[in-house]
């Protein structure tokens, strides 16, 4: 009997640590750095891209760092996406000058199908139909693919929002809301968890004591 409490005890803890991972969204985010580095690794071994791979490579990104004051620019892009690369590139090219607005955080959505959910949940909310990739969104505005042509109205987009005293952002607003409902069902495990292990302790004495009175 002894035994068999101990097995089912291990048995509700070890669902602690294993159920909840499980419902956690996994949405994976890389900055402009880690970004850089993914293209590389991706494209450096065509050689049909090996001057571009060598002009990203050139820049130098060793400062980069996130800051909260600056406005956040989203990037969703997929792996081997020859137009995601040009606007990594494009982004990482003007770092050393324009670094100071702007903060780069990409989801790469053809591997990861949490990454590509809050693509479309992003998209939806902006009123968008996302037909590929990338896809870069700052506020409230969106641009669906990548050409030269974008880069002076995303900058000026950039710095409106930068200029703000209350910036916009759609997306970090509904990755907050998806940590909000993650935490939420967490919670309500834990709860259930917690008693189910009483529930079997309780049984077990019950049952030892019931034993004992034999």
């Amino acid at each position: 009997m002894k035994k068999n409490i101990i097995t089912t005890i291990a048995i509700i803890l070890l669902s602690i640590f294993v159920i909840p991972n499980n419902v956690y969204a996994e949405v994976e985010v890389t900055n402009l750095k880690e970004a850089v580095d993914e293209e590389v690794t991706t494209f450096g071994q065509e050689a049909s891209y090996k001057e571009a791979v060598e002009k990203l490579e050139s820049y130098d990104l060793s400062n980069y760092k996130d800051d909260n004051k600056k406005v956040n620019v989203y990037i969703f892009r997929g792996n081997t996406c020859s137009h995601c690369f040009e606007a990594i590139d494009h982004f990482a090219s003007i770092y050393k000058d324009e670094g100071k607005y702007f903060n780069v955080k990409t989801y790469e959505v053809w591997a990861n199908e949490d990454n590509n959910e809050l693509m479309e949940k992003v998209a939806k909310k902006l009123g968008d139909e996302v037909s590929g990739v990338p896809y870069i969104v700052v506020g409230k505005k969106s641009w669906s693919g990548y050409a030269e042509s974008y880069d002076e109205e995303i900058m000026s987009t950039i710095k409106s929002e930068y200029n703000k005293d209350k910036k916009t952002d759609i997306v970090k607003g509904l990755t907050n809301e998806s940590d909000s409902n993650s935490s939420v069902a967490g919670d309500i495990i834990a709860i259930i968890v917690i008693v189910l292990v009483v529930a079997g302790i309780t049984f077990g004495i019950i049952m030892a004591r019931k034993k004992a009175n034999k």
